[in-house]
C-alpha cells in the first residue's frame, strides 16, 4: 500500500531534546517527504532556527522548503472572554506537498499532494 507518511509527536517526545536536536530531526524527516504533526509548538527561536536552516538547505531539485501551520485554541475565562491562545498542534511538511485549503484560528483543512510533487511514498 502506498501513501504519505505522517508522524505524530507528543510534546513529551520533544521535551528532552535541545533546540538544535529538534530542528535537525524536523529537517531530516521533512526532507524525506514526511509530514510531522506536533502536539503544541516550537518556541519562537526554534521556529526561526528551523526557517533559517531550511533556507540554507533549499535545493530546487530535491528540497524546496517547508510549510508550518499552527492550530490554536482559545482558553475561555470565567465570563466567556478569550483569556489566552494556546497551541493545539503544529503541522510541518514539505512545501511542495502541503496545500492549505482553509485556515482559521480554530480550523485547518489541507491536502497533501503526492505523485509529481516529489514527496516520498511509503
Amino acid at each position: 500500500m502506498e501513501g504519505l507518511k505522517m508522524d505524530f509527536l507528543s510534546s513529551k517526545a520533544l521535551e528532552d531534546k535541545s533546540s538544535i536536536e529538534k530542528v535537525s530531526m524536523i529537517i531530516e524527516r521533512v526532507k524525506d517527504g514526511d509530514i510531522l504533526v506536533l502536539e503544541g509548538s516550537l518556541t519562537p527561536s526554534e521556529e526561526a532556527e528551523l526557517i533559517e536552516t531550511t533556507m540554507r538547505e533549499i535545493d530546487v531539485e530535491n528540497f524546496v522548503g517547508i510549510d508550518i501551520h499552527t492550530l490554536e485554541k482559545d482558553e475561555k475565562s470565567f465570563f466567556g472572554f478569550s483569556k489566552k491562545k494556546t497551541i493545539g498542534l503544529t503541522i510541518i511538511g514539505p512545501a511542495n506537498v502541503m496545500k492549505t485549503v482553509k485556515k482559521r484560528s480554530n480550523f485547518l483543512s489541507m491536502i497533501a499532494k503526492i505523485g509529481d510533487s516529489g514527496a516520498s511514498v511509503h
